[in-house]
């Protein structure tokens, strides 16, 4: 991306709403207490509700079936969700950029074989594939007691292979077409190795597409972990709690990290009664996902005047 990038008022609005989000996740801790349970709600020694509370009663957005404040959980999930779906998404596109270049180079050995395994990756919906995958991962590491950062490594390196043979096959279309205009044509007939030019036209030429492919993934992901978070899968891995009294106890799974899928796969029974313990979460996925939107807009915006300036 160029300079111009920062004169579009799209891309900074989205920017200024994503990043904010996150120095509000990762300042909070320092000023605030994490939230507390509170089941009870008392006025003048009377008992006025019991847990979730309405934002009416709990302002803004009321709080979980715990009776922990769900502004104060967002905020503080905030930094899980954002900084996991924009490292899968980065990881993605340089794994998906550096295999296209190997398939672009022996495109005729491999397409039969690959172009089979995208293919029958197309009609399986994501959240579905992801289930499959990562269901027995939660089941072996809530078993064996493993380590935080091992399990969220394993996950997000799930999520991050899911995504790349689509990735390979878009880009290798997109380095077929440059290495085809004539200039590129030149210097392979003048005897410049592939390397030399993958590494000084093709690569710095797709840089401002990286960029918005980047920001098109982060989108997906974000979608794929609200999805995961409905069938019981959280990134971090989930602890199980009994709620309720001796008549009606039952268990609730509680994400580790506090990202905004877990709050949705926790509470999402609750959406009958207390609808807003899921609306809100969903609400601040959908802040997310538009102002990714804008980001977008505003470098699609970009490269359309960076085209018409090299009169493309």
């Amino acid at each position: 991306m160029n300079v111009g990038i920062w004169k579009q008022p799209q891309f900074i609005t989205g920017l200024i709403i994503l990043v904010s989000l996150l120095v509000a996740s990762f300042v909070y801790p320092y000023f605030f207490e994490l939230p507390k349970e509170t089941k009870y709600l008392y006025e003048n020694g009377n008992l006025v509700d019991v847990a979730p509370f309405p934002p009416s009663l709990v302002p803004p957005f009321g709080t979980d079936v715990f009776g922990r404040n769900l502004l104060a959980l967002i905020i503080n999930g905030a930094k899980y969700t954002l900084l996991i779906a924009f490292g899968i998404a980065m990881v993605r596109v340089m794994l998906g950029a550096v295999l296209a270049v190997i398939y672009h180079h022996y495109h005729d050995k491999l397409r039969p074989l690959f172009e089979d395994i995208i293919e029958s990756t197309l009609f399986i919906p994501p959240a579905i594939l992801g289930y499959v995958f990562l269901s027995p991962l939660a089941v072996k590491y809530s078993q064996e007691n493993s380590g935080f950062a091992e399990m969220v490594a394993t996950q997000s390196l799930v999520l991050i292979l899911m995504g790349v043979p689509p990735l390979v096959s878009v880009f290798s279309k997109d380095m077929a077409k440059i290495t085809d205009k004539e200039h590129i044509v030149s210097t392979l007939s003048l005897g410049a190795k592939n390397r030399y030019v993958y590494f000084k036209h093709v690569l710095p030429e797709m840089a401002s597409r990286f960029w918005l492919v980047i920001a098109q993934q982060i989108i997906q992901v974000l979608i794929l972990l609200s999805h995961l978070g409905v069938l019981y899968i959280f990134i971090g891995g989930a602890a199980t709690i009994i709620d309720g009294d001796l008549l009606s106890a039952h268990e609730v799974y509680v994400s580790l990290t506090g990202e905004w899928a877990g709050l949705i796969g926790s509470n999402y029974e609750a959406i009958y009664h207390t609808p807003h313990i899921v609306l809100i979460p969903l609400g601040f996925f959908f802040l997310a996902i538009f102002s990714m939107n804008l980001v977008i807009n505003g470098i699609q915006n970009n490269l359309k005047w960076s085209d018409r300036g090299r009169g493309w």
